[in-house]
C-alpha cells in the first residue's frame, strides 16, 4: 500500500467518524453549526479549492445567506447540516436580496451531511449575469471534498486535510466517539446515583418526548436528548449541561448553582443573604468538612490556600431539596479552603445568620455539618463524583446551634467557637441590627 493509499484510508476512516457525530448531534438539535462547523470547513475548503484568501464572514458580524468568502476566486460558500432543495432555494434568495451577485459570481454549498441525489427545483437560479450556478458542481458534502482529494492524489493536500481532520477530532469530537450514546449514559448515571425511578423519570422528561421504550437504551435516550432537554435535567440536578451532552468531562463544570461572590464570608448581611436565598427556596443546607478535623482545633493551624498543597483541606457548603423526578438533588453553594482564617470565618457568619433567619421568620433553621473522607470531597471538587455520593459517603456530627443558638430571644455561643471571632461577629451583628430590626439581638454572650 503506498503512501497516498494509506492516508486516503486513515482520511476515510476520519470522515466517517465526522459525519457520525454530527449527524448524532445534529439530530438530538445540539449542533450549532454557525459556531462548530464554518472554521473547519474553511480549511477544508482552502486545502480542496486551493483559496488562498478565504475568510470566515461570521467573524465580526452575522452575515447574510453565506459564510465564507474568496474575493480573489468571486466565489462565496455556505456551510450547513440541512441537504434540501428548500436550503438551496432559501440561500440564494438572501444572495440575492443582498446583492451579494456583485461580490460574489460563483456560490458553492458545504453540507456536513450527505447531500441529496439530485436537485432539481426549476427555483434553484443557475444563471444571472455574470453569477453562475450548477447543483451538480456546486454543491458538495464531505464525502465529494475526499473524491476531490483522491483524484488530485497530491501528498501535501493529503497530509494537510489527515492534519486538519485529526485536530478536529480531537479537540472536538473524540470525547464522542468514545461513545456516541455519552449523553445518555450520562443521564443514566445521574439517575441511577439519585435512585430516580424509570417512571418519574419518562414522566418528569415526557415533554421533551421520552418515552418508557426510549428510556430502556442509552442511544434512545442519547438521540432524544436535545438542548432543552438537557437543559432541565441540569437545572434540576444543579450539574452542568456540558458534562450531559459530553463536551466536558468535570459533573459541576462553570459551578452551577455557586455562589458568585464572597459576600457570605465578609459581612454578615452576606451570610443572611445566602441563608434566606437557600431557606425561601426550601433548600436544606449542610457543611461538609474533611472527616477528622474539627472547626475549632483548625485554629491552631497556618492558612494554606494552594490547591496543590499537601495539607490542603477545603470544605463544601450544599443545599438540598426534593426536585421533579420526587428525589433530593444537591447545590454545591460553596467549595472553598478550610485552612484559610477567611472562610471559617465566614461559616460562623453563616451560623449566625441561620440563627437570626430563624428568629426573624420563627422558622426552625439548621445548617447540618457533616464528614466525609478526604478522598470523597477531593473526588467530587475534581468532578468525578456527585455531590449525592459524596452526602452518603458523609456522617452527621454536629449542627450549627452547636456552635450559636438563640435562647428566649438571646443570642449565645458555645465553646465550640472560637472566642477570637466575638469582636469581629458583635461587630457584624451591631451593623446588622441597625439596618434591620431593634427587636433582634444586639449582642452575642460568650461563655
Amino acid at each position: 500500500m503506498n503512501s497516498n493509499q494509506a492516508l486516503a484510508d486513515r482520511l476515510a476512516i476520519y470522515l466517517a467518524a465526522y459525519k457520525h457525530y454530527v449527524e448524532i448531534k445534529s439530530k438530538a438539535r445540539l449542533l450549532d453549526v454557525a459556531i462548530f462547523g464554518e472554521s473547519f470547513a474553511r480549511d477544508l475548503a482552502e486545502i480542496v479549492f486551493d483559496y488562498k484568501d478565504l475568510v470566515n464572514l461570521n467573524l465580526e458580524t452575522n452575515f447574510p445567506a453565506v459564510d465564507l468568502g474568496s474575493a480573489a476566486a468571486g466565489c462565496a460558500i455556505q456551510v450547513t447540516i440541512t441537504s434540501s432543495t428548500t436550503k438551496i432555494v432559501e440561500t440564494q434568495r438572501k444572495f440575492f436580496e443582498h446583492r451579494l451577485d456583485c461580490t460574489y459570481s460563483r456560490l458553492k454549498f458545504i453540507i456536513l451531511t450527505d447531500k441529496q441525489k439530485t436537485y432539481e427545483s426549476q427555483q434553484i437560479i443557475r444563471a444571472h449575469g455574470a453569477f453562475s450556478f450548477d447543483p451538480d458542481q456546486d454543491i458538495y458534502d464531505l464525502g465529494d471534498l475526499f473524491k476531490i482529494l483522491v483524484a488530485a492524489a497530491d501528498p501535501a493536500k493529503f497530509n494537510a486535510f489527515y492534519r486538519r481532520l485529526e485536530i478536529e477530532l480531537g479537540s472536538a469530537i473524540r470525547p464522542y466517539l468514545l461513545g456516541a450514546d455519552q449523553p445518555g449514559q450520562h443521564l443514566r448515571d445521574l439517575f441511577d446515583a439519585h435512585d430516580v425511578r424509570t417512571t418519574e423519570a419518562v414522566q418528569a422528561l415526557k415533554p421533551f418526548g421520552m418515552t418508557r421504550a426510549i428510556y430502556a437504551n442509552n442511544m434512545s435516550i442519547a438521540e432524544v436528548c436535545s438542548r432543552d432537554l438537557i437543559q432541565y435535567v441540569a437545572e434540576q440536578f444543579w450539574v452542568s449541561g456540558e458534562w450531559i451532552d459530553g463536551t466536558y468531562a468535570h459533573i459541576y463544570n462553570g459551578g452551577p448553582g455557586a455562589e458568585k461572590g464572597t459576600d457570605w464570608r465578609r459581612s454578615l448581611r452576606g451570610a443572611y443573604e445566602l441563608v434566606k436565598h437557600a431557606s425561601s427556596n426550601g433548600e436544606r443546607l449542610g457543611l461538609i468538612i474533611p472527616a477528622g478535623l474539627s472547626l475549632r482545633d483548625m485554629e491552631a493551624f497556618e492558612d494554606v490556600v494552594d490547591h496543590n498543597a499537601r495539607d490542603y483541606e477545603h470544605f463544601f457548603l450544599i443545599a438540598r431539596k426534593t426536585n421533579d423526578f420526587f428525589v433530593d438533588s444537591f447545590r454545591l453553594v460553596i467549595s472553598d479552603p478550610l485552612r484559610y482564617r477567611g472562610c471559617r470565618d465566614g461559616i460562623f457568619l453563616l451560623f449566625v445568620a441561620a440563627e437570626i433567619y430563624e428568629i426573624e421568620t420563627r422558622e426552625k433553621t439548621y445548617i447540618n455539618v457533616y464528614e466525609a473522607p478526604r478522598a470523597q470531597l477531593l473526588s467530587c471538587d475534581m468532578g468525578d463524583k456527585f455531590l449525592v455520593d459524596l452526602y452518603r459517603s458523609s456522617q452527621l456530627i454536629r449542627n450549627h446551634k452547636d456552635f450559636v443558638y438563640s435562647e428566649e430571644g438571646v443570642l449565645k455561643a458555645t465553646q465550640e467557637l472560637p472566642s477570637r471571632l466575638a469582636p469581629l461577629l458583635q461587630a457584624n451583628l451591631t451593623e446588622f441590627v441597625d439596618r434591620h430590626s431593634s427587636s433582634l439581638p444586639a449582642a452575642i454572650v460568650f461563655p
